[in-house]
């Protein structure tokens, strides 16, 4: 399996991005809108972005979509490298401090948005110390069960969502170690709430507030971006006070989405976030 990633793979990420985005640049949007991914993406962002015009839309979701291309790229060179050399790609990361400072003198709770390849993100972060997180099966067995060995590294442990992962969490956490999520995906019955995002009550993952409120634990925000002249940057930050409250849920999501703005075309909007709105019974995505 590695192998075959690391072929699929071949050139190296600074050449791969180049090509990716000379190749779709030229690529009409006509033919894009056929993509049933680059039509979540255009709806995503007109539900997030009212204000801009539908050619702006369009704008912003060609440039997504490459952008989303390169994750996706990132991702399959992450699972075929090793992890010395996802560090030595990480090139700069913000606030440093701000993880280190919780080094192993007590538990760490990290949540993370899809603003690239999470994969990426967490085998850097893996590196650094243990970590007990929670795991979405992939349908492909064979390649479930080569990620999940690749993310167990180092004896970092995997669990699934539901209540026994929860409480496995929580028990890492009162040992020292730390847990990392991305918590900007839609999540099953019983693990979140509704909570505005751009603007919008939606259905959003609650487990990271709730483990700061339960535990009292630092909690931490983590993103990836790339820039061109420099390479990946990673940044860590500290969310308002407030997440350890009853309005946790809401700090974390104004916090998820003042870090999207800062470069909306890097954010993973393929993804169906709005599919669970408070006032939309119906699935807006059949629209």
């Amino acid at each position: 399996m590695k192998i075959l990633f690391k072929t699929l793979t071949i050139l190296p990420l600074k050449i791969s991005f180049y090509l990716i985005d000379c190749l779709l640049f030229i690529a009409p949007i006509n033919l894009l809108q056929l993509l049933s991914s680059f039509q979540v993406t255009k709806k995503n962002l007109t539900i997030a972005f009212p204000e801009l015009s539908k050619k702006d839309i369009l704008q912003l979701s060609k440039r997504s979509f490459i952008e989303t291309i390169k994750s996706f790229y990132e991702t399959l060179y992450c699972w075929s490298r090793s992890s010395e050399k996802i560090i030595a790609h990480t090139k700069k990361i913000n606030n440093r401090f701000l993880f280190s400072q919780s080094q192993n003198s007590t538990g760490l709770i990290i949540f993370a948005i899809h603003n690239r390849s999470i994969d990426f993100l967490l085998r850097w972060i893996s590196t650094q110390r243990q970590h007990t997180s929670l795991y979405k099966t992939i349908k492909s067995k064979k390649v479930n069960n080569f990620v999940k060995r690749l993310r167990e590294e180092g004896g970092n442990k995997m669990v699934p969502t539901g209540i026994g992962g929860v409480k496995s969490i929580i028990a890492a956490l009162k040992n020292n170690q730390m847990t990392c999520m991305a918590s900007d995906q839609v999540p099953a019955n019983g693990l979140g709430k509704y909570s505005k995002f751009f603007g919008h009550e939606c259905f959003s993952f609650s487990l990271a507030p709730s483990l700061a409120q339960k535990t009292k634990m630092p909690i931490l925000m983590a993103s990836l971006s790339y820039d061109s002249s420099i390479g990946h940057i990673m940044t860590f930050q500290k969310p308002d006070e407030k997440i350890y409250g009853d309005t946790g849920v809401d700090v974390m999501n104004q916090e998820m989405e003042t870090e999207i703005l800062k470069r909306p075309e890097e954010y993973s909007w393929e993804y169906k976030k709005f599919r669970k709105l408070s006032k939309e019974p119906k699935d807006i995505y059949k629209n």
